[in-house]
């Protein structure tokens, strides 16, 4: 993941997920310094509309709306070297390091037993 995406995620979680104490307003305001502008507004307009800034690609899909990542970004977000937003929500992605759900074992079909019929 690319260093600023690291702490704009890092940022999401302290504001979201914890309450605002005197040690957490020192750790966001260190990292908004280390984040650039341009980057920490668009971040501030999603969140003032009470969406999350940062959504993971999970199974080629941004999992913040759901809408299928085309392949090009997900490569492009795997090198890690440029912030990728969605198309479709405006949020920045990053890859999950969590692995794709397995797909459930397909069943095999039950063999069929032919009757027979027995002419008189």
């Amino acid at each position: 993941m690319n260093e600023t995406l690291k702490k704009l995620y890092e940022l999401q979680t302290v504001e979201f997920g914890e309450t605002l104490r005197p040690e957490t307003e020192a750790r966001i305001a260190a990292l908004r310094a280390a984040i650039p502008a341009s980057i920490l507004s668009h971040y501030d307009r999603l969140a003032d509309s009470g969406k999350r800034g940062v959504a993971p690609v999970r199974n080629q899909a941004c999992s913040g709306c759901h809408i299928s990542v085309p392949l090009g970004t997900i490569l492009e977000l795997r090198r890690a070297e440029t912030i990728r937003l969605c198309d479709n929500c405006r949020r920045y992605l990053y890859l999950s390091d969590e692995p794709a759900a397995a797909p459930a074992p397909v069943p095999a079909p039950k063999k069929r037993r032919k009757h027979l019929v027995a002419v008189v």
